[in-house]
């Protein structure tokens, strides 16, 4: 009797499962207004695309399935307020009545702060090149020619003393 009674509730859960094929792979999961994010999902029946909707995306996006999967970009409509979004797909252009659920998480302004001013790198090996290596090359001589002639004068004066 407890068999027959697993078997059923068993039989429930799968059936009530393949109404709903699972979640959308939303990413990245939290965004500013105008920022773009990518819905990925699938569909296990027969169809042909995936019709995303969300209150925080102007209009629907559809996606093409291939090998049961669809990808497709959206942009998070501007001007959408903070806060927790519902996103929906249906699996459409076949016999399937499947659908799949995500969230998508608005925050405001952008995610990564906006750098002012010119940066402190202190020059290094990013500044600027002057062009022509014949100044560099003069210094380096004149250098080289310092060095030998304090070279001779020390030895004329170990010389003379």
């Amino acid at each position: 009797m407890v068999t027959i009674g697993l078997a059923a509730s068993a039989a429930a859960v799968g059936g009530a499962s393949a109404a709903t094929a699972g979640e959308i792979d939303i990413t990245p999961a939290t965004v500013a207004p105008g920022d773009s994010v990518t819905l990925r999902s699938s569909c296990e029946g027969p169809a042909e695309r995936l019709e995303f909707t969300s209150r925080a995306f102007q209009g629907s996006a559809s996606a093409e399935l291939i090998d049961t999967f669809g990808t497709v970009p959206v942009v998070v409509a501007p001007g959408t307020q903070p806060g927790v979004y519902g996103v929906m797909g249906e699996c459409a252009g076949g016999a399937s009545n499947e659908t799949v659920a995500g969230e998508v998480t608005v925050v405001r302004g952008p995610l990564t702060p906006t750098p002012f001013g010119a940066p402190q790198t202190g020059g290094g090996g990013a500044a600027a090149d002057s062009g022509s290596p014949v100044p560099a090359a003069l210094a380096g001589a004149g250098l080289l020619a310092a060095g030998a002639a304090a070279a001779a004068s020390r030895r004329l004066a170990r010389r003379a003393g």
